[in-house]
C-alpha cells in the first residue's frame, strides 16, 4: 500500500508549499496597498455646507419610531393595482405635455383615504439605512405607487375644474416630506420624484393656487441629495476601512466630497458632474435635481400668466431666463434629461 502511494506524499508537499507562497504573495500585496492614515484623513475631511466629515454623520440622523399612520398607509397602498401601466402612462404624459388641458383619464383607484391619512395624520416611516436594504427599496415602490395614483386624482379632478385637486397634490408634497429624516440614498431621490411631479402638473391645476405650493417652490432638493450623497460615502468609508483601507478609497472618499463641494458652489440649471467613485452612478440624477429649480420657476410663471400677471424673467439659474411672448412660456435654453427621466417641458404653450 505505501508503495502504492507514496508518490502522493511529495505531491501533498508542493502543493502546500505552493498554497503558504500564494498566501504570503496575497499578504504582502494586501499590506503594500493597505494604507489606514490616507483613509482615516480622507474620512476627516469637512463636506461643504457644513456637513462635516465623514465620521459625524450618523450625528445627524436620529432614528424615529414608525407612527401607525404609516402602517395604515402601507395596507393601502398594497390594495392599489401593481404596475398600473394605464395610470403610469396617463401621469408621464401629462407632465410631458405642454399644453395646459389634460387628455384622457383611465380607470382610476379610489385613494381619498390614502389622502385623508396624509393630510391629517402624523407619519413617520420605518427606516433601513444600509444601502440597499431589499426593505428600503420595496418601500420605495410603494411611496411612488401612491404618489402616482394621487398625482392622476388631481389630473383627473382639474380636467373637471375640481378644486378639491389640489388636496391630492399636498398629499403627495405631504408623504414627500414624510421622508425628510431618512438617508438612504434611494428614499432622497423618491421624495425629488414626487416633488417633480406635483410641480409638473400644479400650473394645469384651478386657481387659486394654495399656500403651499409657495413651500413647494421655495424648498430646493440639492441640500438633503447631497446629504443622502454623503451618507452613502460614509456608508462605503466604514465597509472599507474595516476590510480593507487602501490609498484608492482614500482616494474615491476625496474625489466624491470634490464633487460634493462643486455642487454645493454651481449656480446654474445646467450641470454636468463626473461620475462618482463609491456607490452607482448619479450623474443623472444630478442633472434632474438641479433642472427642478428651472421647472419650479416654470410652474410659478405659468401661474403668473394664468393669474393676469407679470412673469418674472430672472431666474436663480445663472445660465438662463424667462420669457413669454403672450401665449408661450420659454426658458431660454434647453436643459436635456436622460431616459427614464419624465421632465415638464421648459416652454410651456399656456394660451391659445
Amino acid at each position: 500500500m505505501a508503495f502504492r502511494y507514496g508518490w502522493f506524499v511529495p505531491t501533498l508537499k508542493k502543493a502546500l508549499i505552493i498554497v503558504i507562497a500564494a498566501l504570503g504573495l496575497i499578504t504582502s500585496i494586501f499590506f503594500s496597498f493597505r494604507n489606514d492614515q490616507a483613509v482615516a484623513t480622507s474620512a476627516a475631511q469637512q463636506w461643504p455646507g457644513e456637513m462635516g466629515s465623514l465620521e459625524k454623520v450618523g450625528d445627524r440622523w436620529p432614528q424615529r419610531e414608525p407612527t401607525n399612520a404609516s402602517r395604515q398607509l402601507t395596507a393601502l397602498a398594497e390594495a392599489l393595482p401593481k404596475n398600473d401601466t394605464a395610470l403610469n402612462d396617463f401621469v408621464a404624459r401629462e407632465i410631458l405635455r405642454d399644453q395646459i388641458t389634460i387628455g384622457e383619464v383611465p380607470s382610476l383607484t379610489d385613494v381619498s383615504a390614502i389622502r385623508e391619512i396624509l393630510l391629517k395624520e402624523q407619519v413617520g416611516w420605518e427606516r433601513h439605512d444600509e444601502l440597499g436594504d431589499s426593505r428600503a427599496i420595496a418601500m420605495r415602490a410603494t411611496h411612488m405607487t401612491m404618489a402616482r395614483a394621487l398625482v392622476a386624482s388631481a389630473l383627473n379632478k382639474a380636467r373637471a375644474n375640481d378644486s378639491s385637486a389640489w388636496e391630492d397634490l399636498k398629499a403627495v408634497w405631504k408623504l414627500a416630506r414624510s421622508l425628510d429624516n431618512h438617508p438612504q440614498m434611494m428614499t432622497q431621490t423618491a421624495a425629488l420624484s414626487m416633488g417633480r411631479m406635483v410641480n409638473a402638473v400644479a400650473w394645469k391645476m384651478p386657481l387659486p393656487a394654495p399656500e403651499w405650493l409657495g413651500e413647494l417652490q421655495a424648498r430646493d432638493d440639492v441640500r438633503p441629495l447631497l446629504d443622502a450623497f454623503q451618507h452613502q460615502a460614509a456608508d462605503y468609508w466604514k465597509s472599507g476601512a474595516r476590510f480593507f483601507p487602501t490609498k484608492w478609497l482614500a482616494t474615491s472618499i476625496d474625489h466624491d466630497r470634490q464633487i460634493a463641494e462643486d455642487l454645493f458652489k454651481f449656480t446654474g440649471c445646467d450641470v454636468n458632474t463626473p461620475m462618482n467613485q463609491l456607490g452607482t452612478d448619479l450623474t443623472s440624477l444630478w442633472r434632474r435635481a438641479f433642472r427642478y429649480r428651472a421647472e419650479r420657476e416654470a410652474t410659478a410663471n405659468a401661474i403668473r400668466v394664468r393669474e393676469g400677471k407679470a412673469i418674472e424673467t430672472n431666474s436663480r439659474c445663472s445660465d438662463g431666463g424667462w420669457m413669454f411672448d403672450g401665449t408661450t412660456l420659454r426658458f431660454s435654453r434647453e436643459i436635456a434629461t436622460t431616459t427614464p427621466d419624465n421632465a415638464m417641458p421648459l416652454v410651456l404653450r399656456i394660451k391659445q
